[in-house]
């Protein structure tokens, strides 16, 4: 170990390290470690670790093992386990000095429970080597064995110095040869077993190989168990020979490694035998198919001639079958069921030639199955390869007769098949007639919303009321498919449930539609007003810029007012612009929040969309006013500048004041007075308070003008003032400072001024006691030393309290303190005289002293001898021989010995403590002069004899002890009159105890004596005597029981006192005889109780049984009530009675009812209820007959079979209750009648006769009597305001309340007898025996009957309601049919006048019919003359019925039936609901037959128009001219006119009626008015034919393909117009057109399509393209540099003339640039060889540094504001520079490049600000250019550049060579310029005529927008067609087209983008008509498929 440096280990965390378990020495060792190595060198030098190893402890849950020490070994070696507590890199088993120690030399990364035996890494932290260090485990119960031996480690001998021992050295021996012999053979046997795995990895085994492996591997088997035997063999002797347990050890540990070489060498030669096996059936596989091979080859080819031979005639016969298959179809195809002109006689010989031919037919086919089956049978025993071929033959052949078969089938029933679809046909015809009107109905509504524009409110109300009646036809349309369905074939029924679903789809698309238009009406609303709010915000904005003009002239520095006025100004502006601003975010908010929960996904979408444009509007807007706010505060600070500096003045000056003020303050206090002091306090609090005040408003201003002012000078200036008033506000502070301590000044003089006089008082009091002072010898008189004594202690503390005062105020921080300090001078010099007078009269004034402590103690002690005598005189009452006196007299004499002992007590005490105070006084008497020192002795200093102080002290002293003696006599005394008076107290309170048993003896008699009269058991004894008796013996019980506890109390306390005495045998006898007494007490209380209870329970008994008596009462009378309830037919007829009576009444009122007669039969009265019935009109009026006749019986009070006159008035005997208080009069009119009661609301009255109505007063008064007092008067029942006072008082319901009434009284008396029993229960329960446990009992028996009775009440209650429920209901049962009989006769009425008005309809629309018949029925609509005028009469008679149609509507819904839905009302709601449902037939039937009409007089137009065009062909071509050639001779230069193109039409000779000429001039010009006009594009689009080529094919030079020759081919996509034919070449069957070529006008021949079908060419509209971006349109197609034609707009259509054609330019030299005016940025070409189009320093150019204004004149003061010019905005220069001589500012005239504004500039203020300075680095554009977006010359066109235009160069210029483009000519729509413009996908598209509008916009009657009219408003989502333009509208500068709007053909011009971009119509193509049309699910598709194609392309190109 010493031969290398030993490594350290890892530091560890302090404390961490475990401190292994040590174990005794003598314990026995379980486990030991053995360390070897076998490497051959030691160079590491590790000889220290090796050895064996004993256990040591435990650490870290492992053992611990040290290793044992060698002779002259110094250096420990443990071995120890370390866990993973400090980290994984120190984990492991190590080799150490210490367990846990920094020294450490090998590491082994295990966690085993021991030490690994490999894996050690010696040193620590370095590489594993093999073999280097090995640990052994041995387990051994033997003693600790000896060091290990060279035997051990025959390679290391010469490491270890001790001799081995010879026994060992032999066995080791064997060990080695064994370990050697085991080694061997390991080598070998991985040699084989790696040879064996070589060969078994090979691709291709061979058995030799194998064989010669498995021979290897038996060798090695062989040779492995042999040397297992010899080991066991070795093993064997070792133990015999007595070997070590080492040795032994080592060969038993070879054993296992034996047995893994026989398992592994087992292993492999498995391997190998299983591939020998395989290797060996895979050969014997091989040759067996070998052998199959050449038979099955023998076979295959007999079979395959085998089906050769047989295969043709199948397919012959299989042939024939199918033709005749074919031939039956061919037959039965000839027959059809829609033929209608063939005889039913030729399609009956037609069906039976089918049924013939289908027979032979199927005869054919079975003979053909039979063969091929027959044929397939055979085959399946035809070698594989021939079985195949056969079996997919004839399987061919059978598949073709299967579906021969199919065929045949159906055409064998063709005959019932016929006669079903006959039928089928008949039947959907039916159902398709059913069907229409449902989808008529709908197609209505589909066209009303079939616009992408947006509805108005008014056309989605009238749709959303036409579906409800299309959804009813679709329902019925629905029912008659279901009932038809068994007589309707498949396709049939497949279309009509498909045309059921595409209705029903459609239908639920038209209402998502209107919810989708109802949600964008209220979306647009919405957008409008946040519109509105926005557009208010800006509008204030621009109001702050008129504020702030006064600032931009150029004055810097205005007059304060005028200054500080335009900034109240611009902060008013701000303001409202800021107040606008948050209006407008508020409502923006409001509105999103809301849209959250209103629309929907799509809605929100939009809204959120433009609420972020218009949010972003308003932040702009807030950024604006953000900056001029900011401007503001600037100007506002520099104008209020002046200000500050007269404020910081103001408070200097003060300041300055207040200092003068304050130096009064600072004076001596000595030399000013306090009066001085005062005035100048006051004087500077005023001075103060203007100094703060100046101060503050100075700061106040600063501190504003520091916030706002943020101009560097500004700054600095104010920064000067800052200072100035930072000077002048530390002045003042010290100033106020001074000031804040006049008041304590003022306080220190008047101290002063106090000490002074307190000083010059003590300096008199020591002068007095100076003048008393005796002579050294002088005898002074004891008075006069008590005098002397006075004075000198006076003044003693007049000096003490003079020296504190003035300590106390020189402690605290004082401005008196000089003044302070002369005055204690002055009491220093005082205190020293003191303290002579008292040195030198201290002797006399002792003596003095010493006489008065004397005299003092003697009067104490005095006073106690006194007290002493007092109490004697109370003993005196126990001295006069008297043993036992009275109580009261006793105790009052021990009270007063109490109190006197008392006093004396107090007394002696007083005097103790005086005594002991004045002895040490009289001890301190001289000590400190009266000390002479002559000696020590023991520590103490000893006096001389006869000292002054003896003199005074020893005498008082000896006085004082005498009183001491006195007073110690006295409290003998006093000790032995205390224990008398106890001694007569007790005496005294044995003789209480005595009275109180007496006394408590006769309370107990006095009891007993009282409840005597209850002791006999007659109970004649009235209640009310035993309740008095009771109530007597109660209370003296109570007397008795107290007393006796009192008693028994006080002689408890009393034998405490006297324990131990004589006198307790006394008590225990006293206390005997009061317990017999308490006993007496006792049973006198119990006997009394038992019959207290008797009586008790009597009187309960008897209250009980009235309680239960009451509630039966109130039972009966309940149940009486309920009675007459539960039977309803009574109440009903007294409820007709009292409707009969109201309608008596109400008709009497009225003079309208007859009179009845006096006496009424039952016919008569029947007769009456009718008549009342007819004049009332009303449903109170209808009476049955059951009615009647039991009305009729309940008013025949007397049975007699008629009506008295007096029965009659029975009616109106009714009730009424008050529901407004009014009073009673007693007579009928109001005036004359006195009140006789007055009614509150509530009250009820009987009526005494009919109401009546006071003409005079207009009310109606009714005779009638309270109910409650029988009061009778006359009572208004309704005032003359129509107010109501009384009102009807049900009689059922009166009853019913008057019974509830009754019940809630019963069940409070049920209550209160039920709470009585319950509670007197409660109070009983506690009885267990005794007369009031029967009563209990009597209690509970009651109590059950009670409850029982309260179950009755509620069972009542229940019945009652139910009841009154079924009363309810046929209370409305009858209501319900009196309502039900009144509509029936309403139903009869107007279902008559219904029937006759739709009749009249029916007639009119037949009519109409009738009219429009020529336009609806004509085959050859050629031969209509006139169909103008056909389809103008049948609209005039459709809108008449359409009026009529809304009357009927109006009556109708006039006539609406009741709310209820039941009996006759559902009645009148179906007669209406039908009627309803039959206008809208009629409505629909006549709305498809006019819009057929229309068709048909629109195909009129079509059909004219189409010969019209081929007219005008033959006549251009007649005349060698094109079709633009001749709307030129029409037009001249602009349009033409109507009337011209009639002319024209007409000398065609078109054969056409002049309506019909009519017609083509609409279908042309769009528009029936006489002054429209036809454009050139419009005329073109109609006139002129094209062909696109689809095929490349050749243009030739003759019509006749064999005669002409090719001119060149015509590519696909190129376009040719049509010059002359099409001409058909009727020899080849080919159609020809002459055409031009566009391309490049190349003329000739071309086919349209060959005779085999394949299509040449397509026919298309008239090419047209529109422009992308802006586009220069040059003259000539190579650019040759000149100036373009002009710049064509983006949006400008082009007619496409010619082209396009490849273009090559030179190059060019461009910059990237941006306009000034604007900002906008691109790419120019500054200079190319023919032109230079903008050069630098052509004109001049000043940018603005500051905001500064733009004025109308030079002169500054006398100008106008225009605007602000902004900070970095360019201006050209006009005029000047100019000075103005008043002002002093530099101005020049200029030009805006914003928006052109000319006008005068201040380039430098007249305080040196520069507003604008010149710039030379811009360019002037010297001719119209394009700004492009690309360094490339075709790129997109931002803008055009305009003449005189600046810009400024960003990038370049450089030099651009352009690409080879494509270039076509073509005339711009707009205004007809021609040129040639350069094609690319970016610059230009193909223009269709169609537009869909993007955002919302007008439709208006011209092309100028400014004085055009609106047409109407175009909503998003409208189409619009083109019908000319697009055109610009030159004033505005906007690209409008005239267009027709699909949704209801409106016509007016549109704009097509807004002069800011915004894009107000897109271009709608043919694929977004088709994609509009699909289901979203294939848009998305097809879309998807799109944009993957265009990928795809792109990644070629």
């Amino acid at each position: 170990m010493h031969r290398y440096q030993q490594p350290q280990a890892p530091s560890r965390r302090p404390g961490r390290l475990p401190v292994a378990v040590k174990r005794e020495a003598a314990e026995a060792k379980s486990t030991r470690l053995r360390v070897f190595t076998e490497a051959e060198k030691d160079e590491i030098g590790i000889a220290t670790l090796l050895g064996e190893y004993t256990e040591l402890g435990m650490n870290h849950g492992r053992p611990t093992f040290q290793k044992v020490e060698n002779a002259g070994s110094e250096v420990n070696v443990f071995v120890y386990y370390w866990d993973t507590r400090d980290g994984p890199e120190f984990s492991g088993w190590w080799f150490g000095d210490k367990v846990g120690g920094t020294q450490v030399w090998s590491r082994a990364m295990d966690s085993g429970k021991a030490p690994p035996r490999k894996g050690w890494r010696v040193p620590w932290d370095g590489d594993e080597q093999q073999g280097l260090l090995l640990v052994e485990v041995m387990d051994t119960t033997a003693a600790m064995a000896q060091p290990v031996s060279a035997s051990n480690g025959p390679r290391h001998a010469s490491l270890l110095k001790q001799e081995p021992d010879p026994d060992q050295r032999v066995m080791a021996e064997r060990v080695k040869l064994a370990m050697e012999r085991i080694v061997a053979a390991e080598a070998e046997v991985e040699q084989a077993i790696t040879s064996t795995k070589e060969t078994l990895s090979g691709e291709e085994l061979d058995e030799s190989s194998l064989l010669e492996t498995d021979s290897i591997l038996r060798t090695q088997l062989d040779n492995v168990q042999s040397e297992q035997k010899h080991l066991a063999k070795e093993l064997a002797e070792g133990r015999a020979a007595g070997g070590t347990q080492t040795s032994l050890g080592d060969l038993a540990r070879l054993a296992p490694r034996v047995r893994q070489l026989a398992v592994s060498v087992g292993s492999q030669l498995t391997h190998v035998q299983a591939a020998l096996t395989k290797v060996r059936q895979q050969a014997m596989l091989a040759k067996q198919k070998a052998s199959a091979a050449e038979v099955a080859a023998e076979r295959e080819q007999k079979d395959a001639a085998s089906l050769q031979a047989i295969l043709p005639e199948a397919m012959d016969i299989v042939t024939a079958a199918e033709d005749a298959v074919e031939t039956v179809a061919i037959l039965a195809a000839a027959v059809s069921v829609d033929e209608t002109d063939t005889s039913e006689t030729h399609k009956a010989k037609a069906i039976q030639d089918i049924e013939k031919c289908a027979s032979k037919a199927q005869g054919d086919l079975l003979e053909a199955k039979k063969l091929v089956n027959g044929h397939m049978a055979a085959c399946k025993k035809y070698a594989p390869e021939a079985q195949k071929v056969a079996i997919q033959e004839f399987a061919a052949l059978e598949k073709r007769l299967n579906e021969a078969a199919k065929r045949l089938t159906p055409l064998k029933r063709f005959r019932q098949e016929h006669e079903q679809k006959a039928a089928a046909r008949k039947a959907l015809m039916e159902i398709s007639q059913k069907l229409s009107s449902a989808e008529l109905e709908i197609e209505k509504a589909h066209i009303m919303t079939s616009t992408d524009s947006q509805m108005e409110q008014d056309d989605i109300t009238s749709t959303a009321q036409l579906l409800g009646p299309a959804e009813e036809d679709l329902k019925n349309a629905k029912l008659l498919i279901a009932k038809r369905l068994n007589a309707t074939s498949k396709d049939d029924l497949e279309e009509l449930h498909q045309r059921v679903a595409d209705a029903s789809a459609k239908l639920t698309t038209i209402r998502q539609v209107l919810a989708r238009q109802e949600e964008a009406l209220a979306v647009e609303r919405a957008l409008s007003e946040v519109h509105e709010k926005i557009e208010q915000a800006e509008e204030a904005y621009l109001a702050t810029s008129e504020a702030e003009m006064p600032f931009l002239k150029g004055l810097e520095v205005l007059p304060i007012q005028e200054g500080m006025q335009a900034v109240a100004q611009c902060e008013a502006a701000c303001e409202r612009c800021e107040g606008a601003l948050d209006v407008a975010r508020k409502f923006l908010n409001k509105v999103e929040t809301e849209s959250k929960t209103k629309w929907s996904k799509e809605g929100q979408k939009h809204l959120a969309a433009e609420l972020k444009k218009c949010r972003d509007r308003g932040e702009e807007t807030h950024q604006k006013l953000r900056i001029f706010k900011k401007e503001t505060r600037q100007r506002k600070a520099k104008a209020m500048l002046q200000e500050v500096s007269e404020k910081v003045a103001e408070a200097e000056n003060q300041s300055q004041a207040l200092a003068e003020v304050v130096k009064v303050l600072s004076a001596e206090l000595d030399k000013v007075t306090v009066e001085a002091l005062k005035l100048a306090i006051d004087q500077s609090i005023a001075a103060e308070k203007e100094a703060v005040r100046t101060y503050n408003a100075a700061r106040e201003v600063m501190s504003a003008k520091q916030k706002e002012v943020k101009d560097p000078p500004l700054l600095m200036e104010l920064t000067k003032l800052q200072k100035k008033l930072a000077s002048a506000h530390q002045e003042m502070v010290k100033s106020r400072q001074i000031a804040k301590g006049g008041e304590q000044l003022i306080k220190d003089k008047k101290v002063v001024l106090e000490e002074e006089r307190k000083v010059g008082l003590m300096e008199t009091l020591v002068e007095k006691a100076e003048k008393m002072m005796p002579a050294e010898d002088q005898d002074v008189k004891k008075e006069e030393l008590i005098q002397i004594d006075s004075a000198i202690k006076s003044a003693n503390a007049a000096v003490h309290a003079s020296q504190r005062s003035l300590d106390k105020h020189l402690a605290g921080d004082t401005s008196a303190k000089a003044c302070l300090s002369k005055l204690v001078s002055r009491v220093k010099e005082a205190a020293t005289k003191m303290e002579k007078i008292k040195k030198t009269t201290k002797t006399q004034r002792e003596k003095a002293s010493a006489e008065v402590i004397v005299k003092a103690a003697e009067q104490h002690v005095e006073a106690v001898e006194a007290a002493l005598q007092k109490v004697a005189e109370a003993e005196l009452p126990f001295l006069k021989g008297i043993e036992v006196i009275p109580l009261s007299e006793a105790s009052s004499a021990i009270a007063e010995c109490e109190q006197a002992a008392k006093q004396v007590q107090e007394a002696l005490e007083r005097a103790k403590s005086l005594i002991a105070t004045k002895t040490i006084e009289a001890k301190k008497f001289a000590e400190a002069r009266g000390q002479k020192e002559v000696g020590t002795e023991g520590g103490k200093v000893a006096r001389r004899q006869g000292d002054p102080c003896e003199v005074a002290s020893k005498p008082c002293l000896e006085r004082l002890a005498l009183q001491v003696e006195r007073i110690n006599a006295a409290a003998a005394k006093l000790s032995q009159f205390r224990k008398d008076t106890e001694s007569h107290k007790r005496t005294s309170q044995m003789h209480e105890a005595a009275e109180m048993l007496k006394k408590a003896e006769e309370e107990v008699e006095k009891t007993i004596e009282a409840g005597a009269p209850l002791d006999t058991e007659d109970l004649s004894i009235t209640p009310e005597a035993a309740t008095e008796v009771c109530a007597k013996l109660g209370h003296l019980e109570k007397a008795a029981n107290k007393t006796v506890t009192e008693a028994l109390v006080f002689l408890a306390e009393r034998r405490k006192d006297v324990k131990g005495t004589p006198k307790e045998v006394e008590l225990e006898k006293m206390q005997a005889q009061l317990i017999k007494i308490k006993a007496k007490l006792q049973t006198a209380k119990k006997n009394a109780s038992q019959q207290e209870q008797r009586f008790v329970a009597r009187k309960l008994a008897a209250e009980a049984a009235q309680r239960g008596e009451e509630v039966e009462e109130e039972l009966k009378k309940v149940q009486a009530a309920a009675e007459p309830l539960q039977q309803s037919s009574g109440f009903l007829v007294q409820s007709n009675v009292q409707r009969l009576a109201a309608v008596v009444q109400e008709l009497k009122a009225k003079d309208e009812l007859k009179q009845a007669g006096k006496d009424m039969t039952l016919g008569a009265f029947r007769a009456f209820v009718a008549r009342l019935a007819e004049e009332h009109n009303s449903e109170d009026s209808v009476f049955s007959e059951a009615e009647v006749e039991a009305m009729f019986h309940h008013l025949d009070a007397d049975n007699s079979g008629d009506l008295s006159e007096s029965e009659f008035q029975g009616i109106f005997a009714e009730q009424f209750a008050c529901v407004q208080p009014i009073s009673m009069t007693e007579s009928f009119s109001i005036t004359d009648g006195k009140s006789v009661a007055k009614l509150e609301v509530g009250s009820v009255v009987e009526a005494l006769g009919m109401p009546q109505f006071d003409e005079h007063q207009k009310l109606t008064r009714l005779h009638c009597r309270l109910a409650d007092d029988m009061k009778e008067g006359w009572v208004t029942m309704k005032g003359n305001q129509g107010k109501v006072f009384l009102d009807r008082l049900s009689p059922h319901n009166t009853s019913l309340k008057a019974f509830e009434r009754m019940r809630q009284a019963s069940c409070k008396v049920v209550g209160k007898a039920l709470g009585y029993l319950n509670s007197t229960r409660k109070t009983l329960a506690d009885c267990d025996r005794g007369p009031l446990v029967e009563a209990r009992t009597k209690m509970d028996e009651l109590r059950a009957k009670v409850v029982a009775s309260q179950q009755k009440l509620d069972e009542i209650k229940k019945k009652v309601e139910e009841a009154a429920k079924e009363y309810s209901k046929r209370e409305a049962a009858e209501r319900q049919a009196r309502s039900n009989a009144r509509t029936r006769r309403l139903l009869d009425s107007i279902s008559k006048e219904i029937d006759e008005k739709c009749e009249n309809l029916r007639q009119e629309a037949k009519r109409i019919r009738e009219v429009i018949d020529p336009l609806n029925s004509t085959a050859d609509l050629e031969a209509v003359a006139t169909p103008s005028s056909i389809l103008r009469d049948g609209e005039q008679m459709s809108a008449k019925l359409a009026d009529e149609m809304a009357a009927v509507r109006k009556f109708i819904e006039e006539h609406e039936a009741p709310k209820s839905a039941e009996g006759c009302a559902t009645q009148i709601k179906q007669l209406l609901a039908s009627a309803v449902s039959k206008l809208d037939a009629l409505g629909k039937l006549n709305a498809q037959h006019m819009k057929v009409a229309r068709s048909s007089a629109l195909k009129v137009g079509q059909a004219a128009l189409r010969k019209a065009q081929q007219a005008m062909r033959t006549e251009a071509l007649r005349r060698e001219l094109g079709v633009e050639a001749l709307f030129d001779e029409m037009a001249g230069e602009g349009e033409v006119a109507r009337s011209a193109m009639q002319r024209r039409l007409e000398s065609l000779e078109l054969s056409l009626s002049s309506e019909q000429v009519a017609l083509l001039l609409d279908t042309i010009m769009e528009s029936s008015s006489e002054d429209a006009v036809i454009s050139r594009w419009r005329f073109l689009r109609n006139f002129q034919q094209f062909y696109e080529c689809q095929k490349n094919i050749a243009l030739t030079t003759d019509f006749v393909i064999s005669n002409c020759k090719p001119k060149r081919s015509l590519n696909a996509s190129e376009v040719v117009e049509v010059l002359e034919g099409p001409q058909r070449d009727e020899k080849l069957g080919i159609e020809r057109i002459r055409g031009r070529a566009m391309r490049d006008n190349l003329e000739g021949w071309v086919s349209i399509s060959g005779n085999q079908g394949t299509a040449f060419l397509k026919e298309r509209p008239k090419p047209f393209v529109v422009c992308l971006i802006d586009l220069p349109l040059e003259k000539d197609f190579l650019s040759s540099g000149e100036p373009p034609i002009r710049l064509l707009k983006a949006d400008e259509v082009l007619e496409h003339l010619e082209g396009p054609r490849s273009d090559t330019s030179e190059a060019l030299m461009r910059a990237r640039c941006k306009a000034l005016s604007d900002d906008a940025t691109g790419w120019i070409t500054l200079t190319s060889q023919q032109q230079v189009t903008a050069e630098k320093g052509h004109q001049k150019f000043f940018s603005c540094k500051n905001g500064v204004a733009i004025t109308d004149g030079p002169n500054i003061k006398a100008c106008k504001v225009f605007r602000k010019l902004e900070a970095g905005e360019v201006i050209r220069l006009l005029e000047g520079p100019e000075v103005d001589k008043d002002s002093g500012v530099t101005r020049i005239k200029a030009a805006c490049l914003k928006d052109g504004l000319e006008g005068w500039v201040t380039t430098l203020g007249n305080a040196g600000t520069l507003y604008a300075e010149e710039q030379t680095q811009y360019y002037t554009v010297l001719c119209e250019a394009p700004l492009q977006k690309a360094k490339h010359s075709t790129s997109e066109t931002v803008r055009a550049l305009r003449r005189d235009e600046a810009i400024e160069v960003l990038e370049g210029p450089v030099e651009f060579t352009p690409e080879i483009t494509e270039r076509l000519k073509a005339r711009a729509v707009n205004d007809g310029a021609m040129g040639w413009v350069t094609a690319t996908t970016k610059r230009l598209k193909r223009w269709y005529p169609t537009y869909m509008c993007k955002q919302s916009t007008v439709l208006q009657d011209t092309l100028a927008t400014k004085s055009a009219n609106l047409v109407r408003r175009v909503e998003e989502g409208e189409v619009l067609e083109v019908l000319d333009g697009p055109k610009e509208d030159a004033e505005a500068g906007l690209l409008r087209v005239r267009a027709k709007a699909r949704k209801d053909q409106a016509i007016g011009w549109i704009t097509l983008r807004g002069n800011q971009g915004t894009l107000f119509l897109a271009q709608w193509t043919a694929r977004d008509e088709q994609l509009a049309k699909q289901p979203k699910e294939q848009k998305e598709k097809e879309q998807k498929e799109e944009k993957e194609e265009k990928k795809v392309a792109t990644s070629k190109v």
